[in-house]
């Protein structure tokens, strides 16, 4: 009987250490030191493993020094939040677990794709302006030996970040919590105050943290798919950061939106379409925040829309609904003298959309850009950058222009006449060289013969890095 006592007590010891025991989600003390509790693919009980883990660095774009107490979060491909948020040391460095589920018992990892997003006091937040944030696949993690997490390291977890202008910096940081359910797909928080708007994606446990709020009075709104909340009244106070902010649910209902899509000239293929909070639009770049799964079809699934679309669990607020914003081939026709093409501006109310309205968009196929930045990967190219795509059916002429990081248009060129039957290009020629580390986004409009335009490069592409 002692033996067996002494045997039952050492079970007990090893606790989840061998990658097959019983753990407790979310509870990292179930586990041995070291390792996460997750779930095993089609097995009902969860078990010990070694992480996997995002090994990165954030940095200042113009000079490469590491930014420290920067914050980085991965999201899912429903934009949800995928784990818990690092914070960067004094070096920039940062080491972001990445829950996920195991293909056996031996704790083979499953890949997966999750984006990154980064924050810092007095930098432009990552993405934003004209920067995308790419999938990153964890099937690439590996490890040394069987006592180490499976890492992923360099290449997109190294995230640079630019400075804001001088006049922007030093403005508080406002934190706090918001109220989530484990069924909630992911809860965007946006701060408005004075004709700004800041946003992040709150933790998987509600935390969230706002950096650069200018001073004034200040409203906080959480964005839910299926859950409305309760907006807080801020006074923000110059040099003053603030924390302890709580947002909670409301009890009033949702709305669902919805429209049609008409696929129009050229080959459009299915499309998509998102909603997105109007105060953080950006009207230049065609651009804002989008709440998690507030998108046709549903988050995960191919553009599959072609004619009537949906989106129900709409939370009260001011939106802009955008068709053809992903990268799928597609573009709203850019032709504002025709029904269709405008960009509607909706508000949900009470858990309706005010005056019943129903978007409807024209979409045609995009112009295809050759380089830069034609594929999903930001290019690196030589000063002065030059900008080439392929020939569009029935264009007459084409306008260039080109955006830096923060959205600001720093150059065009118009009436380019049309090449047929092989590529148009046009070299980058503006009265200032463009400096080196900075990011810039360049797009082409097709023309017809009255002028009119008839198409347009996809408004995610054509980011590129001066080396």
């Amino acid at each position: 009987m002692k033996l067996l006592s002494i045997l039952f007590t050492l079970i007990l010891l090893a606790g989840c250490g061998g990658g097959k025991s019983e753990c407790k989600l979310g509870d990292p003390s179930s586990c041995s030191s070291g390792q996460v509790c997750e779930m095993v693919q089609n097995q009902q009980k969860p078990a010990c493993f070694a992480p996997v883990e995002l090994q990165g660095r954030v940095f200042d774009l113009s000079t490469t020094v590491g930014i420290g107490s920067a914050t980085v979060s991965a999201l899912d491909e429903n934009g949800a939040p995928a784990g818990s948020v690092a914070v960067t040391g004094a070096d920039g460095s940062y080491v972001l677990p990445i829950p996920s589920v195991r293909a056996d018992a031996s704790g083979t990892p499953m890949a997966r794709k999750v984006s990154l997003r980064a924050s810092a006091r007095n930098y432009l937040t990552f993405p934003s302006g004209v920067r995308i944030s790419l999938p990153i696949d964890t099937s690439g993690a590996t490890r040394t030996d069987s006592s180490k997490p499976y890492l992923l390291s360099g290449g997109q977890a190294d995230i640079g970040l630019s400075s804001l202008p001088n006049a922007q910096q030093g403005n508080p940081t406002i934190s706090g919590t918001v109220q989530v359910s484990p069924s909630q797909t992911g809860v965007l928080v946006v701060v408005e105050t004075g004709g700004a708007a800041i946003s992040t994606i709150a933790d998987v446990n509600g935390t969230f943290t706002l950096f650069n709020v200018p001073a004034g009075a200040a409203q906080i709104q959480a964005y839910s798919r299926g859950t409305n909340y309760t907006a807080v009244a801020l006074n923000v106070q110059s040099g003053v950061d603030q924390s302890g902010v709580q947002l909670t649910k409301s009890t009033s209902g949702t709305a669902t939106l919805n429209g049609s899509v008409n696929l129009v000239a050229g080959t459009p293929g299915p499309t998509s379409v998102v909603l997105v909070i109007e105060s953080t639009f950006n009207a230049t770049l065609i651009r804002g925040e989008v709440p998690p799964g507030l998108r046709a079809p549903n988050p995960g699934i191919a553009p599959n829309v072609s004619g009537a679309w949906s989106i129900d669990g709409v939370p009260d607020g001011k939106y802009v609904v955008l068709a053809a914003f992903e990268n799928d081939g597609d573009v709203r026709d850019p032709d504002p003298n025709i029904a269709g093409t405008q960009i509607p501006h909706i508000t949900v109310s009470g858990g309706a959309v005010v005056n019943g309205v129903q978007p409807s968009f024209k979409v045609t196929s995009a112009v295809q850009m050759v380089s830069p930045g034609a594929g999903d990967a930001m290019d690196a190219v030589a000063s002065p950058p030059v900008l080439t795509w392929q020939a569009y059916p029935s264009t007459h002429t084409y306008d260039v222009v080109l955006f830096d990081a923060l959205g600001n248009q720093v150059w065009s060129k118009t009436g380019l006449i049309a090449v047929t039957g092989s590529n148009n290009t046009v070299t980058y020629d503006g009265a200032t060289p463009l400096p080196s580390g900075k990011i810039y986004q360049w797009r082409t409009t097709a023309r017809g013969n009255a002028g009119n335009p008839i198409s347009q490069t996809e408004e995610l592409r054509g980011i590129f890095r001066i080396q």
